[in-house]
């Protein structure tokens, strides 16, 4: 973890690139929630994204999609308060995510809240390819 002043960071790495949104994901959730191992995957939610007309000045395609998909499970929590279990990646482009996220209503009596996340930030996001693997590394304003 990288900790910076009301921000805290992530930095993940994997062999394709549909594993890294995943990790990104597992990772940035560790900051929100204590993950238990018992946690079992009772709902599941489609996801769809799209960032074809999405531009941000000087990041590449997979940052956008990164920011996006990281965005989208987090107003999945916000919103119908699931902590993902399992994360799947049906059909994935430069401006594409299709597929579903599996995972537990969150419960104040049983899961520990650690930190809530405010925003995906494009601050020293990256997203790289290197010969053996893939790497990412985003900011969270907290």
């Amino acid at each position: 973890m990288l900790d910076h002043t009301a921000d805290v960071g992530i930095q993940v790495e994997a062999e394709t690139l549909e594993d890294l949104f995943r990790c990104a994901a597992e990772a940035m959730f560790s900051v929100i929630v204590d993950s238990k191992p018992n946690l079992i995957p009772a709902l599941s939610i489609p996801i769809e994204i799209n960032c074809k007309d999405f531009e941000i000045k000087d990041k590449g395609v997979f940052e956008r999609l990164l920011v996006k998909w990281l965005q989208e499970l987090l107003y999945i929590f916000e919103t119908r308060h699931l902590i993902p279990t399992h994360y799947y990646i049906d059909n994935m482009s430069e401006s594409i995510i299709e597929g579903c996220v599996k995972g537990q209503r969150f419960d104040r009596n049983r899961h520990k809240l650690k930190s809530l996340i405010k925003a995906v930030t494009y601050h020293k996001l990256k997203v790289e390819k290197n010969d053996t693997c893939w790497f990412a590394q985003v900011i969270f304003d907290i």
